[in-house]
């Protein structure tokens, strides 16, 4: 049989139009910077510095570290757009497309130099300019640094071994209060980003002249969060570990922890998964597309961290900039009910935050931590000393006891009673005292009761009256068990 001819002819795409297309892959600052800063962990780097100068006319950033640097050879290839991403990776590389270095630094700047120096001394450079490759018509990257470049690099210190990536012509930063504002709010968002590196001490990240800490979306030192443990889950050729964690009521927090949790978007923004890959967060809240799933008010208290391996990123559809990902079908059904179970228990930490004080059953006085006390038509809140815990604090030398005291005040502070004591006059309604659920009083009373009596007759007189006693009045039985699980000798 005759063999078919193919009729075709070369179409390459106008290199400046490409380069053009290229710089509309969706980057935004943060996801610009954290992708060069993988390139610096990739290289091994111990410390990261963003610098930038905001003069009107003369605005630069610069990205420095203090990694393994390359050779001309290796920076050649480095400054080549795209490689094959089924190609094998070293341990620890990020990457995977070949073109986050370029299209990242291009999303920002119309000008792209990196300057890289090895063990060996040399100096290599190499810059994409998108108007000289408009000019010429051709994918031509320049091979020589120009004396500004140099100037940079000695301002900001550059003079060991590591890599410089200057981005120069930042016609999508602005200048002035608007580029220093921008690079300012990028911080904390790589702060978020890169936390498990700059709480671990492998990585120092610093911008300007601050140095970063590290962003925990988790708060897992605070009693109230729930901890749902770690699962794993394994899916066609590798396994993945999934965390799900509910924040507590956010009346429950200091300024300070509700700062950590919102980080950047706030907690409604900030609900649902938390993908890392080599503890990279990659995905920093989002319910991954996931049947049924939406961001909502009553949801947002819900987190799951879910880490998957460096090498899948195809089959969890890791997109170029590193920040969506979908997992693969096989694993939808157990991740959608690990969701609803997260998901439903914020909700419940809301709906049972409104139910009244009072326990339903045979008891007919409950010891609260708070006395309101009206006075002239106005409402004035005291500790009651008769609380049980209160009580053994004050009659106890134990700083545990008055500590665990102390910690019982601070998490039932009757916010939302005061609250509704403002709009009462509006509404008629008689403000109610609210109380956490189940869980929440399952881990404020493991951390609460560390001031416990050795004595037997005592840590059950103190059970009994726990009881009678706000917020433990509402969970029969739970104090006791809690009680019997906690050793003398812890308390």
């Amino acid at each position: 049989m005759q063999e078919r001819v193919r009729a075709e002819e070369r179409l390459d795409p106008h290199a400046e139009d490409l380069i053009e297309s290229l710089r509309a892959f969706g980057y935004d600052l943060p996801t610009a910077l954290a992708d060069l800063v993988d390139n610096s962990i990739a290289a091994r780097a111990k410390h990261v510095h963003i610098s930038f100068c905001s003069d009107p006319g003369q605005t630069w950033v610069a990205i420095i570290d203090d990694g393994t640097g390359m050779s001309e050879p290796e920076l050649h290839a480095a400054m080549r757009f795209a490689r094959n991403p089924r190609h094998e990776r070293a341990d620890g590389d990020l990457g995977r497309f070949g073109l986050g270095l370029k299209t990242a630094s291009l999303s920002q700047a119309r000008m792209l130099t990196v300057l890289s120096r090895n063990a060996a001394g040399s100096l290599a450079a190499r810059t994409w300019d998108i108007d000289y490759i408009a000019q010429c018509k051709e994918w031509l990257v320049l091979t020589q640094p120009d004396p500004e470049v140099l100037r940079i690099a000695d301002q900001v210190g550059f003079t060991g071994q590591g890599t410089a990536i200057v981005w120069r012509n930042t016609d999508k930063l602005g200048d002035g209060r608007t580029l220093s504002r921008r690079v300012s709010e990028a911080g904390r968002e790589l702060a978020l980003i890169f936390h498990r590196f700059l709480a671990s001490g492998r990585l120092s990240l610093q911008i300007g002249r601050q140095v970063l800490t590290p962003l925990d979306p988790y708060l897992k030192h605070h009693p109230a969060t729930q901890d749902r443990g770690i699962e794993e889950l394994a899916a066609s050729g590798h396994s993945i570990r999934v965390n799900p964690v509910i924040l507590p009521h956010p009346s429950r927090l200091t300024k300070k922890e509700a700062t950590l949790v919102s980080g950047p978007g706030g907690m409604l923004a900030r609900q649902g998964f938390y993908v890392y890959r080599g503890d990279r967060l990659v995905v920093a809240g989002s319910w991954l597309g996931l049947a049924g799933m939406h961001k909502s008010a009553p949801t947002r208290l819900a987190r799951l961290g879910l880490e998957i391996p460096p090498g899948v990123d195809l089959a969890w559809a890791v997109d170029v900039r590193k920040s969506t990902v979908h997992p693969p079908v096989q694993l939808e059904p157990r991740l959608i009910e690990l969701a609803e179970d997260a998901r439903a228990r914020s909700e419940k930490v809301f709906t049972h935050r409104g139910a009244p004080t009072r326990n339903p059953g045979k008891r007919s006085h409950v010891e609260p931590v708070w006395h309101q006390v009206r006075r002239l038509g106005q409402s004035e809140y005291s500790i009651n000393r008769e609380h049980p815990l209160v009580a053994a604090a004050f009659s106890s030398s134990s700083n545990k006891a008055i500590e665990g005291a102390l910690r019982l005040i601070e998490t039932t502070l009757p916010r939302e009673l005061i609250f509704q004591e403002k709009i009462n006059h509006v509404t008629g309604h008689s403000p109610e005292q609210v109380q956490p659920d189940t869980e929440e009083v399952l881990a404020m009373l493991r951390s609460l009761l560390t001031g416990l009596p050795s004595d037997p007759a005592d840590r059950t007189a103190l059970a009994d009256a726990l009881l009678r006693s706000e917020p433990f009045c509402r969970h029969p039985g739970l104090v006791k068990d809690i009680i019997e699980q906690v050793p003398p000798e812890e308390a």
